[in-house]
């Protein structure tokens, strides 16, 4: 649980953004009434987009952490006295469907409540051996499928939060050359499809600042991660639609989240190319 304490102590300080997660379509694809404004607020949308889906990725709002790699969520040892899966020889097919709900605290200032579902499972291929001796045919573990639905509210010493989420996600592994069937700890480079919703809500203890929110729906098209490279998105592209507030001014926008390696990637929204550094949180336009 060191994991997820120290996430959400992240989400709530806003000092760093993290980011680097049956083929049955998960329907999150619903999207938000869009605003009137006519303020132009397409680029500090961009920088709200931009860490709603990349705190989301991370797990930072609840969920799977795609940066994790192929191995079954901290999320669901909470409150178990030994973990569910740690020491199996081969974990295929394995399916925890849970009932989610706990609580964090951190300090004395800081607490929340999540509750929810969470389903998960191995995918794995079946491969056949003829060197190995007695051993002709095995699984090997090739990704997983992992399904959250979760809601988690909030108070920090400055206000109140809250997070909800639903996520679908299909990883598989693309650098499979040896067959592991161990919590695939060697897969260093993973594909994701899925869908995700990802609504999240601030609001300060100070009447003189005014609340925030992102409420978007986002879908992965072959959104690769290289563990070996602090978990940087290397490829794919993330297709969204989101509403959002800030400074008492609201938003609204469609477009396509594409990644190009080295932490960096462009968000296209009406035609227009926008530079984002996933570590930092810059935007900038040419």
């Amino acid at each position: 649980m060191k994991f997820k304490f120290k996430t959400l102590l992240v989400v709530l300080t806003g000092t760093v953004l993290f980011y680097t997660a049956c083929r049955k379509e998960v329907k999150l694809n619903q999207k938000p009434e869009p605003p009137i404004s006519k303020v132009d607020t397409v680029g500090p949308a961009t920088g709200q987009i931009i860490r709603n889906i990349t705190q989301t990725l991370s797990g930072a709002y609840g969920g799977v952490n795609i940066n994790k790699g192929l191995i079954l969520p901290d999320l669901t040892t909470i409150r178990q006295s030994k973990p569910l899966i740690l020491g199996l020889v081969n974990l295929c097919s394995f399916f925890p469907d849970t009932v989610v709900n706990y609580k964090t605290v951190i300090g004395d200032t800081i607490t929340s409540q999540t509750s929810g579902l969470f389903k998960f499972y191995f995918s794995c291929d079946t491969v056949k051996a003829p060197r190995v001796k007695g051993y002709p045919v095995f699984s090997a573990l090739n990704g997983y499928v992992a399904y959250d639905s979760l809601a988690t509210t909030g108070q920090t010493p400055g206000g109140l939060f809250a997070h909800n989420i639903k996520a679908f996600y299909e990883a598989k592994a693309l650098d499979f050359d040896v067959p592991l069937a161990i919590n695939g700890s060697t897969n260093k480079l993973i594909s994701f499809n899925g869908s995700i919703k990802s609504f999240v809500d601030t609001a300060s203890s100070k009447k003189t600042v005014i609340p925030s929110s992102v409420h978007a729906y986002y879908t992965l098209n072959k959104v690769t991660v290289d563990l070996t490279q602090n978990g940087d998105i290397t490829a794919g592209a993330i297709t969204f639609a989101a509403v959002g507030e800030f400074n008492g001014i609201k938003w609204y926008y469609e477009g396509v989240i594409n990644f190009l390696g080295k932490h960096k990637a462009d968000v296209i929204i009406k035609n227009k190319t926008y530079h984002v550094d996933l570590l930092t949180g810059k935007v900038t336009t040419t």
